[in-house]
């Protein structure tokens, strides 16, 4: 069944600078005003809420304080060589797992704010602040001013998603580089021309080239034309330009996974290819459900289906994109997450804004009773309000102390190598790498010296030290002078062990023990210990670090001199 377009609202098929226009009218501008305003109340106790709780956090802003000092270095000639010794020096990086446009943002806000977790954090919302701002510019004149705002709210302050959204990672902007990109490929859709095409190619590759996961959305928005019946649309020259673009971040991120994703994509290969694959299970196929139960809660849920029964694709096309949005989210996180349950619940984050319209959809026109859209109104309206106050009011997750940590190492001389073992190194590699604006000390993880991991103990370990005298050799052998151990092996690792026996023997001498803040029972009673080892080695030659997981190695020279 094709579904046309004609009755498409007027003002969905209005010319590019009557969108301005529109949005500059004073109904559009408190509108817009009023999800500001929320989005940073949301924000406001987060943005100085200590340090980041979760690890990927500090990746994330890591990646940006690494094109922060990119582009203060200017090392064109030997840029490749500059990121492998940038990850010698300050091993908290990611950009082996992560596309580059985020962090690249991300460090101009550095540049602005300095090297701290509110620049991180401000880049987060800033990226909120373009996605509701989208959200409303495309929603708005296709199911109303009403429908708009609440399934914005909504969204932003589902109980399940809070604390994501508000982290610095990458789920929310990617989710608002979608909603940015949908408007784009939609406002072709309605009026196609050049322009048209080449921003729809520019916002799908820029959320691409966010984060690869986003990618779930292209076979949405294809079979929307398709079934809307501007599938020709697809086809014509303009196309070219937003294919071309596409095609390219495509292949650049094709690229990227062959070198560097093959932890990841053999881990997922081997999910399907085995004789014990889950993929058809059924358990695997109501993870995504169950994961949605818990975070959208009952009130919304049940909004959420009623929402579905009001669907009226003939009168608005656009209700049958946000069917396949939802499908092709559900889909994706199925197939591709859902071999890790613990990840679920973050992944239904790219469905909750095509769920929250749904859930609006009563409110929209026409609808046979107008008393239904009152009351829905006042139901909605009472939802989001609750959602938001409860959102304001819950405490953000932080842990505090790495930055003290970081503080007392960066003032002490001659510290030689520092080893860090434990599971908030990227927070003091951060703050380190921010307190040593030469960039004159140098960190090593001790899950890399040690023993190597990539991300997850699921994809393989190799171990470098059986003893404890395996561990002074690895000590002496890379001039380390100076240890930071957590005083509770939170990782789990039988070298983090040793690593601690190790720092019992006499040429060992704790000089600070600095206590670690936090509201996540998991990091409570922890604590940060440095130590001075008595016998410090001098580095000599260039010494390895092996990446197994990369299939590749890195040489830490004995002056790491990154211009």
């Amino acid at each position: 069944m094709t579904i046309t377009s004609q009755s498409c609202p007027e003002t969905a098929h209005a010319p590019p600078g009557a969108l301005i226009t529109r949005l500059l009218n004073p109904g559009d501008v408190a509108s817009i005003l009023l999800l500001w305003g929320v989005v940073c109340l949301l924000f406001w106790n987060t943005l100085h809420a200590g340090e980041f709780w979760w690890t990927d956090e500090s990746r994330h802003a890591m990646n940006g304080v690494f094109f922060f000092d990119l582009w203060r270095d200017m090392p064109w000639r030997t840029p490749y060589e500059y990121a492998l010794q940038y990850f010698a020096q300050y091993p908290a990086l990611a950009l082996n797992w992560y596309p580059p446009f985020f962090p690249v943002v991300e460090s101009l806000f550095f540049a602005v704010f300095g090297i701290t977790e509110f620049g991180a954090r401000l880049t987060v919302l800033v990226f909120i602040l373009v996605g509701v701002t989208a959200w409303y510019a495309w929603a708005q004149p296709i199911w109303g001013r009403n429908a708009a705002i609440l399934s914005c709210l909504l969204y932003l302050s589902a109980p399940g998603i809070v604390d994501w959204t508000r982290s610095v990672m990458l789920e929310a902007p990617a989710i608002a580089m979608i909603i940015v990109s949908v408007m784009a490929f939609d406002r072709y859709l309605t009026r196609p021309s050049l322009t048209q095409a080449g921003l729809a190619g520019l916002f799908l590759g820029c959320m691409l080239l966010l984060k690869q996961t986003t990618v779930f959305i292209l076979p949405a928005l294809l079979a929307y034309a398709w079934f809307t019946g501007r599938k020709s649309l697809l086809w014509r020259g303009q196309a070219a330009f937003a294919y071309g673009i596409v095609g390219m971040v495509a292949a650049v991120l094709a690229v990227h996974a062959l070198k560097f994703g093959s932890v990841p994509v053999n881990s997922l290969v081997d999910q399907f290819s085995s004789s014990n694959s889950q993929l058809f299970g059924l358990s695997r196929w109501i993870h995504f459900w169950s994961a949605l139960w818990d975070v959208c809660g009952l009130p919304l849920v049940i909004a959420i289906l009623i929402g579905t029964l009001g669907i009226r694709i003939s009168k608005t096309p656009q209700d049958l994109l946000i069917l396949f949005w939802l499908a092709a989210s559900c889909l994706f996180t199925t197939i591709v997450v859902g071999g890790a349950p613990g990840n679920v619940p973050r992944y239904t984050m790219y469905a909750l804004p095509a769920l929250t319209l749904l859930a609006c959809r009563p409110l929209s026109q026409p609808l046979i009773n107008s008393n239904i859209a009152r009351a829905a109104l006042v139901l909605l309206a009472t939802l989001a309000s609750w959602n938001v106050y409860s959102a304001w009011a819950k405490p953000h997750p932080f842990v505090t102390g790495y930055r003290q940590a970081a503080e007392f190492v960066a003032h002490q001389e001659d510290t030689g190598l520092i080893l860090f073992a434990g599971k908030h190194d990227g927070n003091f590699i951060f703050h380190l790498r921010a307190l040593d604006p030469e960039k004159n000390k140098a960190v090593l993880r001790a899950d890399k010296i040690l023993v190597s991991m990539a991300v997850h103990k699921s994809f393989g370990m190799v171990s470098y030290a059986q003893s404890i005298e395996d561990v002074l050799g690895l000590i002496d052998r890379f001039g380390i002078g100076t240890i930071v151990i957590e005083s509770r092996d939170i990782v789990d690792f039988p070298e983090f062990k040793l690593l601690a026996q190790t720092m019992d023997d006499h040429r060992f001498q704790m000089i600070k023990e600095i206590p670690i803040s936090t509201n996540v029972p998991e990091f409570s009673n922890l604590s940060v210990r440095v130590y001075r080892y008595l016998e410090k080695k001098e580095q000599e030659g260039d010494l390895v670090i092996p990446l197994p997981h990369s299939g590749m190695e890195i040489k830490l020279k004995p002056r790491t001199n990154l211009r």
